[in-house]
């Protein structure tokens, strides 16, 4: 029997740009399922699967609610999740002073509220405006979470190039705050826990996913290089001093011990000469009279 759904979803998405909605069952084999899922705004027409995945666009900025309903036998589930959309965005992992992970109990209502706690200490280290700031935790442990900056709409509207300006400006102001420790919170009384910037790249302007093969073509590349250089080095083998010989010297040793020995030719002529003579010298003092005096 089904007991438990979890969708699936980006906190944040580019506008316009596919993304993948999963829904994971527990237990994961409860039979047929159906899939109803009403993406975006629009809860007049859902959309019916019998997948636990789906792909979707949203066209216009701005929050977006995703709801799935699954259906198992008898049982009936439902979760839903809110996706930012928007034009432009740049985003980083934050990490956490080991003391957090403790207190984590790994629920979606505890992710929420120290998301909250988390943004506000950002935002008073750091003077972002709140409605140019999120901030999710991720579920699992180590406890990790991830802020998203978004472009004063004010300032950048239309303006692609003021956007990425504008957004580099206030990544550095929040990673230099995050490298002096200067985010803290208290999580309960006598637990202070410490924010850091995660060692890793900071996430693209907008959906770079097409340049994600970069690395297959340079592993597609090396294959090719090898190949060439196995085909140019079988093509002039013989062409290499000292090779050519040796190898006709082996093929020589291989084709003597592989034929059979023929014993006539073996024996050399001289042997074969004083062989016939003893036997002539043998017929000669045998056919002699024996004289008896």
């Amino acid at each position: 029997q089904l007991e438990y759904i979890h969708l699936s979803a980006p906190f944040v998405a580019v506008r316009n740009k596919e993304v993948n909605l999963t829904a994971v069952l527990w237990p994961s084999q409860v039979g047929t399922v159906t899939y109803i899922w009403w993406i975006g705004n629009n809860t007049e027409q859902p959309v019916i699967t019998l997948e636990g995945s789906i792909a979707c666009t949203f066209s216009r900025e701005g929050i977006n609610t995703v709801t799935v309903q699954v259906s198992a036998g008898n049982t009936i589930l439902q979760d839903r999740k809110t996706i930012a959309v928007h034009e432009y965005f740049q985003s980083h992992l934050l990490a956490f002073s080991s003391n957090l992970d403790d207190h984590n109990p790994d629920v979606a209502e505890w992710r929420l509220d120290v998301s909250r706690v988390i943004k506000n200490s950002l935002i008073q280290a750091t003077g972002v405006r709140e409605d140019q700031l999120l901030v999710t935790v991720l579920p699992g442990l180590p406890t990790a979470a991830e802020f998203f900056l978004l472009p004063d709409k004010q300032l950048t509207e239309g303006k692609p190039e003021k956007s990425s300006a504008h957004l580099d400006q206030l990544s550095e102001v929040l990673l230099s705050a995050l490298n002096q420790n200067l985010v803290q919170f208290t999580l309960r009384p006598g637990v202070q826990v410490t924010v850091y910037a995660a060692h890793l790249s900071a996430a693209p302007l907008v959906d770079t996913s097409e340049n994600h093969s970069g690395s297959a073509m340079l592993m597609l590349l090396s294959v090719v290089v090898v190949g060439l250089a196995v085909f140019v080095i079988y093509k002039f083998k013989r062409k290499i001093p000292g090779l050519n010989v040796y190898a006709q010297m082996q093929n020589e040793k291989e084709q003597e011990m592989m034929s059979p020995a023929n014993p006539t030719e073996a024996t050399p002529s001289s042997q074969r000469d004083l062989v016939h003579s003893l036997e002539i010298l043998d017929t000669e003092f045998n056919s002699r009279p024996i004289e008896v005096k």
